[in-house]
This record gives structure tokens, sequence and C-alpha cells, in this order.
């Protein structure tokens, strides 16, 4: 019920809530048709702490790679210890 009721309000009030009665700079430049110049990233009080690399990324977008990997290095272990396992069962024997 209370997503419903959020909807609803934001509806009536949020296009509204982000309007002002200032007149638009006549000179402004707009980005329509293309981007426009200078740096407009995201920036404040945050950045000495943002890194520009995201491990959490690039394992997102190498997920196959990975995948493979780890079937791969499972598989190793595997092999590894069931032959470790047959070996000294043939030795007690």
């Amino acid at each position: 019920m209370m997503p419903h009721m959020a909807d609803d309000y934001l509806a009536r009030t949020g296009y509204k809530s982000q309007q002002t009665n200032e007149p638009d700079d006549k000179n402004r430049q707009n980005n329509l048709w293309e981007p426009l110049p200078g740096d407009h990233g995201a920036h404040g009080n945050f950045g000495d702490r943002a890194h520009s690399y995201s491990m959490q990324l690039w394992a997102a977008t190498h997920r196959g790679w990975l995948a493979s990997a780890g079937l791969l290095l499972t598989a190793a272990v595997y092999g590894l210890f069931s032959g470790k396992t047959s070996m000294s069962r043939a030795r007690h024997a």
C-alpha cells in the first residue's frame, strides 16, 4: 500500500517540485544534440576518497572468464584430491 501512496504523491508533486520561478539564462548552452564542454561528473566532499577503478565493475564485465576460471580451478582441486585418495587406497590395499 505504501509504494502505491508514494507513487501517487510523486505523480502529484514530483514535477512541480523540480521547477523554479527564476527565468532561464538566455545565454545558457544546452546539451540537446551534443554534450556540453568540460567535466560535468559528480564531485563533492567524497572526491578525495573516490577511486577510478572498481573491482566489482571489472568482475561484472568479465563474468564469463571468472566463471570459467572458477570451474577450471574446481576441477583441478577435485582432480588433485581424488587422485590422492585413490593412491592412498591403493597403498593400503
